[in-house]
């Protein structure tokens, strides 16, 4: 929990006028960004931690993303001595909805990370959900390998996570849309290796990063 007493006028009330975004597919999405590289540290801040240089695009889309849900327009910094671009959003009534409707305020691990019920009851929200936690968490690699002296290109998706809930989840949505998912690193990751898998991934999860998307039209061009 952070301190009220941190706040220049802590009896004054901070509270901004904000938009309640109903239950939709957008909000899901925001929800599974929040969870993979959001964060909630105190009682008034939202963060995202992006990367400067290979996310700059998918930072417009998350801005853009958070103003049409809550109507009120993010500050995005770029950390000094680091490629970290952070997306913040000030406003105590925003952190309170978002706890109330299943985010973790602190530790995420600790606090018991997984996908809200609210989001597990209907099929667009899951599949909205794990798009964000692909776009932020998630990533598309390329890597070649040699069969009997002929070189193979080949492309996978990877997405690593320390709640184990949350990855069951993720393997189960998967499963669900008919997409073979393959566990490692001791349950924390799940890989997506082969390339029908991930041109169905794409087809049903799509991507609002533009990172993931030139990956995979890179290696399909190739």
């Amino acid at each position: 929990m952070g301190d009220i007493s941190s706040l220049k006028y802590p009896n004054k009330s901070h509270r901004k006028i904000v938009l309640f975004p109903k239950k939709s597919i957008k909000l899901a999405e925001f929800f599974g960004l929040m969870m993979g590289d959001g964060g909630i540290n105190n009682l008034w801040q939202v963060t995202i931690t992006l990367n400067f240089i290979k996310d700059k695009q998918y930072s417009v889309y998350v801005s853009g993303l958070i103003n049409n849900l809550f109507g009120i327009v993010p500050v995005l910094r770029k950390r000094k001595e680091s490629q970290a671009l952070v997306i913040s959003l000030s406003s105590t009534t925003i952190v309170d909805f978002l706890v109330n409707n299943g985010l973790i305020r602190g530790n995420k691990i600790r606090g018991g990370l997984k996908i809200p019920l609210w989001i597990l009851n209907r099929k667009s929200y899951r599949i909205a959900c794990v798009r964000g936690l692909m776009d932020t968490d998630g990533g598309l690699y390329t890597h070649k390998h040699l069969v009997k002296g002929k070189e193979y290109n080949n492309i996978g998706l990877c997405f690593t996570s320390y709640s184990i809930d949350l990855i069951n989840q993720v393997v189960d949505i998967f499963n669900e849309n008919k997409i073979i998912p393959h566990i490692s690193n001791k349950g924390r990751s799940v890989y997506l290796y082969k390339e029908e898998s991930i041109t169905r991934y794409l087809k049903i999860f799509g991507t609002s990063n533009d990172r993931i998307s030139k990956v995979f039209n890179h290696w399909r061009d190739a």
